[in-house]
């Protein structure tokens, strides 16, 4: 691509600040070259006038199930959740990413250039989620880290999906946790004595190996604190990296989180409790939990909560006490880190992808603003 700058525009970036007369180059990887206040490009270079508008990263969405629920299917319809076992590590989001998925291009024209799509909560263990810039005709021209978390669930869900009607495990907190510690100790056998042929080959067992070899994170949907303990425990007795996914009463028990040093993916905090583990949810958690240093992402949990208005759900929490550089991180730098990218966005710093949108107004102060343009990599993909 040809190289250019973009000048006259807002800065805005949690690591940058505010810079009121800022500008950008762009080289011909895609990637920032410079990022500077008062920027005036080399001569020769082609300049897009930014004429004030406000310059922000590309937001990264770090709970979604964008492209496996299709935005007007029915929920039988959704590819989200492999609910026929209460284990089914070995399944792939990648590998039900619906590209045309209507809700794609209104996300992406909101500004959300990066999501990581889960599997759903059914299951105890539902499989492995992926990270993608929501661009492109295939998942291949999507996808930026294939595996990039597996997903666990405490709680209410696994126990509704099996349990009692389906006449299998489990049926109890308890039952969930047993469930979760079986195969994370046969993963860990499996992981330190590899089969030595194609009958000892457990594709369950390898995908679960990634997590018990530290390779990727367990991404442990729970709610309520005591579930989000029992996860820690489990956790930490096999030494497991994890992230806490949607964490609603992690403010309750505040100081272990703190002190487990575990980041939070927090969300849908927008709309009305639809079942008891959400009773407490709210727009302060993330702000309690980002002001006392805990790495806090803020999650639309798409199509729960439509992803395109994930600026507005971090702007909510700075109404609820977040200072205003917590929330834009929480949609931009953290995520990023959390799902596996932070070497490549998240920020308008020198040596990234350039990802970044261009908007009328400061989209987490202003429900008005719009957004006039979106680029990944340098490359225009939404906009006048």
């Amino acid at each position: 691509m040809t190289p250019f700058a973009v000048t006259n525009v807002k800065l805005l970036d949690a690591e940058l600040g505010y810079v009121e007369r800022g500008g950008l180059l762009i080289n011909a990887d895609g990637r920032i070259a410079a990022v500077e206040s008062n920027y005036t490009p080399s001569a020769g270079v082609p300049v897009l006038d930014g004429q004030g508008l406000w310059c922000l990263p590309g937001f990264v969405d770090a709970h979604s199930h964008i492209g496996l629920s299709t935005k007007g299917e029915s929920g039988d319809a959704s590819d989200g959740n492999e609910a026929t076992e209460a284990v089914t590590a070995d399944v792939r989001a990648l590998d039900g990413l619906n590209p045309r998925d209507p809700a794609i291009p209104e996300t992406l024209a909101a500004g959300v250039t990066t999501a990581y799509v889960t599997m759903g909560s059914a299951n105890v263990i539902g499989g492995i989620g992926c990270t993608v810039h929501l661009v492109g005709r295939t998942a291949e021209e999507m996808v930026m880290v294939p595996a990039g978390g597996m997903k666990a669930a405490m709680g209410e869900n696994p126990r509704r999906v099996h349990g009692a009607n389906a006449k299998r495990r489990p049926v109890s907190r308890p039952g969930v946790a047993a469930v979760l510690r079986e195969w994370l100790e046969r993963a860990r056998r499996y992981a330190n004595q590899p089969p030595a042929g194609a009958r000892d080959y457990n594709p369950k067992l390898e995908a679960l190996a990634m997590v018990v070899r530290g390779d990727i994170p367990l991404r442990v949907h729970c709610h309520r604190a005591d579930d989000i303990a029992t996860a820690h425990r489990i956790a930490s007795e096999f030494g497991l990296r994890w992230v806490m996914d949607h964490a609603t009463e992690s403010h309750f028990i505040l100081d272990d989180v703190v002190g487990w040093g575990v980041p939070a993916v927090v969300g849908p905090s927008f709309g009305a409790a639809n079942k008891a583990e959400t009773r407490h949810k709210s727009f302060a958690t993330p702000a309690t939990l980002a002001k006392a240093g805990v790495a806090t992402a803020i999650c639309s949990d798409h199509p729960v909560i439509p992803s395109q208005y994930l600026p507005m759900y971090a702007g909510l929490a700075v109404r609820a006490g977040m200072p205003e550089s917590l929330a834009l991180a929480a949609i931009t730098r953290v995520p990023a880190q959390i799902v596996g990218v932070g070497d490549r966005v998240g920020a308008l710093r020198v040596g990234l992808e350039a990802d970044f949108s261009l908007f009328t107004d400061n989209p987490l102060t202003h429900v008005q603003a719009t957004t006039r343009a979106v680029y990944i990599g340098g490359q225009q993909v939404s906009g006048l």
